[in-house]
């Protein structure tokens, strides 16, 4: 097209980019269209647009209270549960077009609780659980309630807590973005699938600055920089949560209920991102890993509730704020710093009848996840 002017030129181009493309809104188009929802993103074609999951989750559970056998000397609860996951989305979301995957989790827990003197209860509980995937994560928890005047309270408590990866976590397998993306599971057996082992990938900063040096003439191979996967896969993440809290009735119109928080995480499950080179082609990977080190996060809130006559007025505000996270990884805390709520309520405007008005606000914030940010 050299020499034609530049309208001429384009609309050459435009006719060769647009062959084989249907008109949106004719009747060749609705047709493909329709072909393509129906049609799943695992099959052979690779043209699909469907899921197909139909995944269960079966839970069981028990819980026994031993309080009135022991007559009130003691608060004592006993439980255990068993769940399963069924995955089943037939190679649509999860890596399971032609293999069965099943996950169960058992657990079990005891709950004590006595009260000290007329002013001070303490609880301890400690639950024992185990994912086929993972190691037993055995979590204490203590807690004690000082009454300081007839209904008003001051708690403290030291909980320890864990979670497991998702089941995403640990067997997605999809490819998202058109194409560019895929999500892979963090289990040892996906990162083996995807050869992220051996063919270690490099890391989303230095390849940003691999191809900003080829844009600028010199592509410059020294500064790949490779991403080690843990040889164990991703792992439950744990929190150490400390809280310290006061509710109480100032007379008898007002309640008041505060609280203020300290989270320390342990391999906090977040996602990074990596380039894996295979001849001169680069595939690019979304897997969930843990962040090193313990990643902070801290908060607290206020409620208030003030009685007149009939009517109660109500507001709320909290505050929650996540440590420093390396920026390496996703940071999915996906929280608004301060929020705030505001509403009045009658139960009984009149007979059966009653009313609630609320207006909410808060802060904007970036939201992130392995499907959009």
């Amino acid at each position: 097209s050299a020499g034609l002017p530049d309208a001429q030129a384009h609309a050459m181009a435009r006719s060769v980019a647009d062959k084989g493309m249907f008109e949106p809104g004719s009747a060749q188009f609705k047709k493909k269209k329709t072909k393509i929802m129906n049609t799943t993103i695992s099959s052979s074609s690779g043209l699909g647009a469907k899921f197909d999951d139909k995944s269960n989750l079966w839970h069981y559970e028990g819980m026994y209270n031993f309080t009135n056998a022991l007559k009130g000397a003691l608060d004592l609860q006993v439980g255990a549960s068993f769940r399963r996951y069924d995955l089943n989305s037939a190679g649509t979301v999860f890596d399971d077009l032609n293999r069965t995957i099943d996950i169960d989790e058992t657990g079990a827990f005891i709950q004590m609780g006595k009260k000290l003197s007329e002013s001070f209860k303490l609880a301890v509980s400690g639950r024992y659980d185990k994912n086929m995937n993972f190691e037993g994560r055995f979590t204490p928890r203590i807690t004690g309630v000082y009454t300081v005047a007839p209904n008003n309270n001051i708690r403290l408590s030291y909980q320890t807590g864990y979670r497991n990866p998702t089941t995403q976590n640990q067997y997605i397998n999809l490819s998202v973005g058109g194409g560019s993306t895929r999500l892979i599971g963090g289990l040892p057996e996906m990162l083996q699938k995807a050869d992220l082992y051996t063919n270690k990938p490099f890391t989303d900063v230095s390849y940003m600055n691999f191809l900003a040096s080829a844009s600028a003439g010199t592509a410059n191979p020294a500064l790949l920089q490779t991403y080690t996967f843990d040889p164990k896969g991703v792992r439950p993440e744990s929190v150490k949560a400390y809280e310290l809290g006061y509710k109480g009735l100032l007379g008898s119109n007002v309640l008041i209920d505060a609280y203020g928080y300290y989270n320390s995480y342990k391999d906090l499950i977040t996602a990074i991102e990596v380039f894996q080179q295979n001849g001169t082609a680069f595939t690019k990977f979304g897997v969930p890993v843990n962040a090193a080190g313990d990643v902070s996060a801290y908060g607290m809130a206020l409620g208030l509730d003030y009685l007149i006559g009939k009517f109660n007025l109500n507001g709320n505000v909290s505050y929650n704020q996540i440590g420093d996270l390396p920026a390496t990884y996703v940071n999915d805390f996906n929280t608004p710093k301060v929020r705030y709520n505001l509403g009045i309520s009658n139960r009984n405007v009149v007979k059966n009848v009653g009313m609630n008005v609320s207006y909410r606000w808060q802060d904007s914030f970036y939201w992130a996840s392995s499907f959009a940010s």
